[in-house]
């Protein structure tokens, strides 16, 4: 055989390889989250009046409060899709091309704009995050859920959005590290 070849093999090898290591990696970490929740709510048969959107756009992903880049590898929320987002009296739906994501009221903390969440960062605040709480076999965990509007005009309606979970504000209320574009930056 040629030199060229035996470089195009090698290449083959080595794409595959780091292809087989990447694959492995999410899978880990899809097992490392087995405690973050058991299941996601489900959608009630009521979900109460429409109260905002539905939003299109595109799902950039859920990570663990606190730590924008700590992405839940987990399906649903594990991977990008497109998607439509609409509030009701009662809580978040998120529809996606493979899922529905359902988040309670009373698990919904509050809903925010960002520049960055799960390894994803746009400019000028792109990013909707719903921050909401989903009990697991390691007890509840707070959750950042990000998408990316196509209309982010409606973006200020969004964020005046509260939940039945949302903490009081104190010393204790943990605090998201992922960039901010919001008046928290301020503070």
């Amino acid at each position: 055989m040629t030199q060229d070849v035996w470089t195009l093999v090698a290449v083959i090898v080595i794409f595959l390889t780091l292809l087989g290591l990447m694959a492995r990696g999410w899978r880990n970490r899809s097992r490392s989250q087995a405690g973050l929740y058991d299941t996601l709510p489900a959608v009630p048969a009521e979900t109460g009046d429409v109260v905002l959107g539905p939003l299109t756009g595109v799902y950039i992903g859920s990570t663990v409060a606190g730590d924008w880049q700590a992405r839940i590898a987990r399906a649903p929320l594990g991977h990008r899709s497109a998607g439509t987002l609409t509030a009701f009296t009662g809580g978040l739906r998120l529809d996606l091309a493979d899922a529905t994501v359902w988040i309670p009221r009373a698990d919904l903390v509050d809903v925010r704009r960002a520049s960055a969440l799960a390894n994803k960062t746009v400019p000028g605040g792109g990013i909707l995050v719903a921050r909401w709480q989903v009990d697991g076999r390691d007890g509840a965990t707070l959750i950042d859920s990000g998408f990316r509007a196509d209309d982010k005009d409606s973006y200020p309606r969004w964020e005046a959005l509260r939940g039945d979970a949302a903490p009081a504000a104190g010393p204790d209320t943990p605090r998201s590290t992922a960039p901010r574009t919001t008046s928290e930056e301020k503070k």
